[in-house]
């Protein structure tokens, strides 16, 4: 993947968000919904998630996301994506 640009709108970060957790789960990118559960529907257990989210930390330069409990529990790639654009806009000041 290319390095993220500073202004990133949700739904490139959404198809990179799927290409992430597609890649780490084995999972065709284009599988993965946005509204799908990522535990109930993906198996992507808090152990999982801990580590996708220190992924997802260290590729759009965020702070350490794992520490974030709302996204620990967000359930969809629609809200992590929500969450990394917010993140990106507030970093950007």
């Amino acid at each position: 993947m290319a390095p993220p640009s500073a202004g990133l709108d949700y739904e490139t970060v959404l198809a990179e968000l799927r290409t992430l957790y597609g890649d780490f789960l084995g999972y065709p990118p284009d599988l993965l919904g946005e509204d799908d559960g990522l535990e109930s529907e993906l198996g992507v257990e808090s152990l999982k998630q801990v580590t996708l989210l220190g992924r997802v930390s260290e590729r759009y330069g965020l702070p350490d996301l794992r520490s974030n409990s709302s996204l620990l529990t967000a359930g969809t790639l629609r809200r992590i994506a929500e969450g990394v654009v917010q993140g990106r806009a507030e970093a950007a000041g």
